[in-house]
């Protein structure tokens, strides 16, 4: 525009977790593209893969209704702390950190397309409680931000994780998720993943 002139302080810095919600298209182009929250499914098994390649994931559970979307699988992420966060927590909220933080660079490069932050950053609200090495973690984040977090010791031995996350409606509309085209996901994943079984409740 004719006159317009561009300062330093025309300049808006945005942290990842508001530019993923201020620029979900650049973030999520299978959802608008496919018109359905699949994707966003699909993304929130990547830490479940990382474990099965290791032995330690060998069912997932899941279940999809209108903008919620629960993970639960037999493999529990990690509760070892790194300045002042724990892994699980650095998964869940920092950019990027889902994928430096895989054992296997496969998985990185083709089962963590977005990442479980930015999964979150989208969530009006996310659950997530886990067990490892004798520690059970229990977080709740909004908005992508942690707003509860408890470590406790635990005498069980089993690890797991269970995820719930509610999807923002006001960010992908009226979308919703397509159960047919997830169960053939499914399907694809379990050819590749032998003996890896994946369930999705009614």
């Amino acid at each position: 525009m004719k006159g317009k002139r561009y300062t330093a302080g025309s300049i808006t810095s945005l942290n990842g977790i508001e530019h993923v919600r201020l620029r979900p298209a650049l973030y999520f182009e299978d959802c608008f593209k496919e018109n359905n929250l699949n994707s966003l499914l699909i993304g929130a098994l990547c830490h479940a893969i990382d474990e099965y390649f290791d032995n330690h994931c060998s069912e997932i559970i899941m279940s999809a209704q209108s903008h919620s979307m629960y993970v639960k699988y037999d493999a529990g992420i990690s509760l070892e702390e790194s300045y002042d966060l724990t892994k699980a927590e650095c998964i869940m909220t920092k950019i990027g950190a889902c994928s430096n933080e895989k054992k296997h660079l496969e998985v990185g490069d083709e089962f963590c397309r977005v990442g479980m932050a930015v999964i979150n950053a989208v969530s009006d609200r996310c659950e997530l409680k886990t067990v490892s090495n004798k520690k059970a973690g229990h977080f709740i984040f909004e908005c992508g931000k942690t707003v509860f977090k408890e470590i406790s010791e635990t005498d069980s031995s089993e690890g797991f994780t269970a995820i719930n996350f509610d999807i923002d409606r006001g960010i992908f509309g009226d979308s919703t998720f397509d159960r047919n085209d997830i169960q053939l996901k499914i399907i694809e994943l379990e050819k590749r993943l032998p003996p890896l079984r994946i369930g999705l409740l009614n």
